[in-house]
């Protein structure tokens, strides 16, 4: 007990702690490239052991004490070595009120990662929000009308719903299946991919149109002389040839075009890479889901029709749509999106499968004559209460996309405290309501628009908010304490002599 005791209250636990905290510290902010910001705090911060770390795109084995082992670790130290070298006295009240204070910090700190929670609510002016929803968690839902207009909810987590789970509940006349889980993906319909199809092959088949004949070499050379993409384009397909002379693409084209065996080779190769351009320009995140899906079966050359996209579901939407697994996301400004096939199963017999996926409305499960709608959605948290949005203010400053003043008049409407009541909510300053903190997070209404608003709000439940505020003033009345006493003493010393 005593070899015990002499470790937690000795300084060279203090000084090793301190340094494993700023190799910690080092090694998650390296990891934030590779694994994203958030999966980085939850497996170096707010975990007890790292077991592996991330470093410039390499795995390293190294074992290392998290961010909470470190945090109670040094808050034993903290404690334990106080309580060995308390002594009381006026002159040691401020160390002591200074000790309280950092020790609430930790412990503030230690129950704000263990117990925050962090999601959002977003609504129109005019509408009204009664939940929050945590858009990096995800549901299943299956919802059911009833006789007051409302919505009979069954929701299983995302931890329920894993690949080959059965999901049941009294509530439901079926059971589920989850044939397929897949953490992000799209869903595009057969429709849409079609439709790009269609755009893209006709404008290859006009592309290579252009370079049918030798005669079209030399006008497509002076014709790209106009494009410094072209240009880039031309440059390359001669070099492939073994064309010298690159600089000058129109004298070059007049050469080769009157020698047969080789304008056939700069014809062929020209189709390939302008072919290889377009299908690339169609396979940016702007050009949409479906546009990206076509393009790259194209460019891999296979053929896309109706009977090769697939049906990610014989029944519902996904029965005329595809599902495209994408690579997680570990950008902060993206999210994972998932889907799930699932089969139902009625009376041991299956009724076919479904496609739940965010980018999908609620879809009809008819079983006798109840009619369920099952969706994927992000995962919500109802409230007792509800805010309606009467006004959205959204104004930047001028000639800029800075944002002047984002604020939001609401109406909290708490029909068990008999509360009915307007307030505002701006960037500095949130409504904390019913244990949870509301802060102005985002706006889409322009100044000069007329059509209604809406706002996102960040909301925060931290039920230990109050601890960093109580542990700095602790910290500072110890401090002044500590001053102002030997000031005092210094002073009355200086008076005697």
């Amino acid at each position: 007990m005593n070899a015990l005791w002499k470790f937690l209250t000795s300084l060279r636990l203090t000084v090793v702690l301190l340094s494993l905290s700023i190799v910690l510290v080092f090694v998650g902010t390296i990891a934030q490239a590779d694994e994203g910001l958030y999966q980085a705090q939850e497996r170096y911060f707010k975990h007890w052991i790292v077991n592996g770390a991330t470093m410039w795109g390499h795995h390293v084995p190294i074992i290392l004490p998290g961010g909470y082992t470190l945090g109670v670790m040094l808050l034993a130290n903290l404690i334990a070595a106080h309580i060995k070298r308390f002594k009381w006295g006026a002159s040691k009240v401020g160390i002591h009120l200074t000790h309280l204070g950092i020790v609430i910090l930790l412990v503030g700190q230690l129950a704000t990662d263990m117990t925050q929670e962090e999601s959002r609510m977003t609504f129109f002016e005019g509408q009204n929000a009664s939940y929050v929803e945590h858009h990096r968690d995800h549901e299943l839902v299956f919802l059911t009308d009833t006789a007051d207009g409302r919505d009979e909810v069954v929701a299983f987590p995302q931890d329920l719903v894993k690949q080959g789970a059965e999901l049941a509940n009294p509530k439901l006349p079926f059971t589920v299946r989850v044939k397929e889980l897949v953490p992000n993906g799209a869903v595009v319909a057969h429709a849409d991919v079609m439709e790009s199809v269609g755009t893209l092959t006709t404008a290859i088949a006009t592309l290579e149109g252009q370079y049918s004949t030798a005669a079209a070499l030399v006008p497509q050379a002076e014709r790209a002389t106009e494009s410094p993409g072209r240009m880039v384009v031309w440059r390359a397909a001669l070099e492939a040839i073994g064309e010298k002379e690159t600089q000058d693409v129109v004298s070059a084209a007049k050469r080769i075009a009157a020698q047969p065996e080789r304008e056939g080779k700069l014809r062929e190769e020209l189709k390939q890479r302008f072919r290889k351009e377009m299908t690339d320009r169609f396979m940016v995140p702007m050009q949409g889901a479906a546009a990206n899906y076509a393009a790259r079966r194209m460019a891999a050359g296979e053929t896309v029709s109706l009977e090769t996209l697939g049906s990610a579901s014989t029944q519902g939407a996904g029965a005329k749509s595809t599902a495209v697994p994408m690579p997680i996301t570990k950008d902060m400004d993206s999210r994972n999106l998932p889907f799930a096939v699932l089969e139902v199963v009625s009376n041991g017999l299956s009724q076919g499968t479904w496609l739940a996926s965010a980018y999908l409305r609620p879809q009809e499960i008819k079983i006798g004559d109840k009619t369920v709608r099952v969706a994927l959605r992000d995962e919500r948290v109802y409230l007792p209460f509800s805010l309606k949005l009467l006004q959205a203010t959204h104004k930047k400053y001028p000639g800029s996309d800075l944002p002047k003043d984002f604020r939001s008049r609401v109406l909290i409407d708490n029909a068990s405290k008999s509360e009915h009541r307007e307030t505002e909510i701006s960037m500095n300053s949130p409504l904390r309501y019913g244990g949870l903190a509301f802060f102005q997070y985002q706006m889409t209404k322009d100044e000069l628009d007329a059509r209604p608003g809406s706002s996102v709000l960040q909301v925060v439940r931290n039920p230990s908010w109050l601890a960093p505020y109580i542990g700095c003033v602790v910290v500072t009345i110890g401090m002044v304490w500590q001053f102002m006493h030997h000031l005092v003493g210094f002073i009355t010393k200086r008076r005697a002599s």
